[in-house]
């Protein structure tokens, strides 16, 4: 069991301070059995378990039929891993209180510890039949099934104890966290929506609802969860970081901006945090905003490869790409595996026309991730820049049957076609394109911007905005 220790008690103290005076004095040192649980309980909570352990030795050689205190002994044991003796002193303290639901408690939770899981279960079913607070005794159970990997009995552990106390908190948290193993996400909000009708004020219930709408991305209702959790309690520092991740996925970047600026106010830093606010930054165009929070998750940690990229990346988008290539060339020491990063180095060698170190990059991220449909689109285009028009031919049309003929793609190979001459199959190419998705030509235009230009281009385009 995991037993609640209240020390820091003013009796605990005084009770401490005088058998630590026995002791010194080298006086004879006696209590009763509930002094020196006080006592040992108040090192327990101090952290001090080695005079803990001292302590129930000498007050079992005094009182020595007092299950309380094995009950201690076993705790401090368990503590060490000595489990199977753990288990012998709570045994024997049932021989002196056969129906203390505490004592059963504690064997179910050994048995726990020690993946017995049906002792365990069978113990806890011995507390009920003694025990008070039925709804505590099975959230405990419920916790051996988790352990267990039985998620529907614990589950069913968890809606009993529910049933005799609806406010039990913790047991809604664990049971919604049951519900997502079992793919019953509905259950969960469900869960949360009835305990916050009968507790509207309760933060931790709105912030759990925010998470399970975020993961069910119902962001809207998320970030209205949020709301109500900050409104509640406005000093809850994760409220406004989980806030700022769903607003980056909305791509509402000021107001993600707003939110982690809240929880660096809020919360100890790390680099982590300053490189999401570096990357709203950089979204809003605030490169000097950007670049100061980047220079602070490097203050934090200065191998953090994400903060290296994205100062980097400040400097790309002002036209600066030399120096962005300094910044993310550092990055790549740092994390080689990362494919945004060499993606990114792309981009900016594209930037400074140096075609050939432009397709390396975007090749390095290609064949990191070969289902990533930019990453794909980079490399044709960076081999075309080439003069290796035949060859990104081949590889577009050979990836198309694995993209699902994607509308991108295929105006991308009209486009190669247009710039090579051949404006028949360009031209089939970009109507297909447009008959699956008439916004396609804006990944054209992308990269054939001179094809902007191009009246008969346009007029098929115009064809289908029509």
């Amino acid at each position: 069991m995991e037993e609640s220790f209240n020390g820091y008690d003013d009796e605990g103290k005084e009770l401490t301070e005088r058998y630590e005076r026995l002791v010194r004095d080298k006086d004879f040192v006696f209590f009763d059995s509930d002094d020196y649980d006080n006592i040992i309980e108040y090192y327990m909570t101090t952290g001090a378990f080695r005079k803990a352990q001292n302590v129930v030795e000498h007050a079992m050689s005094q009182h020595p039929y007092s299950a309380s205190l094995r009950m201690k002994k076993a705790y401090l044991l368990s503590m060490d891993q000595r489990l199977d003796e753990s288990l012998e002193l709570l045994e024997e303290a049932l021989l002196y209180e056969p129906t203390n639901y505490e004592i059963f408690m504690q064997i179910a939770t050994v048995y726990d510890e020690m993946e017995r899981y049906p002792e365990a279960i069978e113990h806890f079913e011995m507390a009920l039949n003694y025990g008070i607070n039925e709804d505590e005794i099975l959230l405990s159970k419920a916790y051996v099934y988790e352990n267990w990997d039985k998620f529907d009995q614990a589950a069913e552990s968890l809606e009993s104890a529910l049933k005799i106390n609806p406010d039990n908190f913790q047991a809604i948290y664990e049971l919604a966290f049951c519900y997502d193993h079992l793919e019953q996400p509905e259950k969960s909000i469900q869960l949360y929506l009835d305990y916050i009708e009968n507790n509207p004020f309760a933060d931790n219930a709105w912030f759990n609802l925010g998470l399970l709408y975020a993961r069910m991305e119902m962001y809207e209702k998320a970030i209205y969860a949020y709301d109500y959790a900050a409104i509640i309690n406005d000093k809850f520092g994760p409220v406004y970081y989980n806030m700022g991740n769903v607003y980056v996925l909305l791509e509402d970047y000021a107001k993600a901006a707003e939110a982690f600026e809240r929880n660096i106010e809020l919360e100890d830093t790390n680099p982590i945090i300053y490189c999401q606010l570096g990357n709203c930054y950089k979204f809003l165009d605030r490169y000097d905003d950007a670049r100061k929070a980047f220079l602070k998750a490097l203050e934090q940690d200065k191998d953090s490869a994400e903060a290296w990229d994205g100062l980097g990346l400040t400097y790309y988008f002002e036209d600066q790409a030399q120096k962005a290539i300094t910044y993310i060339k550092k990055a790549i020491r740092l994390d080689p595996e990362q494919d945004t990063f060499w993606s990114d180095l792309g981009h900016c060698y594209l930037g400074m026309d140096d075609y050939i170190a432009a397709e390396e990059a975007y090749h390095h991220a290609y064949t990191m991730d070969e289902e990533n449909l930019e990453y794909l689109w980079d490399y044709i285009y960076s081999l075309y820049m080439n003069d290796k028009n035949e060859q990104a031919l081949n590889l577009a049309k050979n990836q198309l049957k694995n993209f699902d003929n994607d509308a991108g793609l295929m105006s991308i190979i009209s486009g190669l076609y247009y710039e090579s001459g051949q404006p028949g199959p360009g031209d089939d190419h970009l109507i297909a394109a447009l008959s699956a998705d008439p916004e396609s030509y804006k990944v054209l235009f992308t990269y054939f911007w001179e094809l902007e230009e191009n009246v008969h281009v346009q007029q098929i385009i115009q064809l289908y905005k029509q």
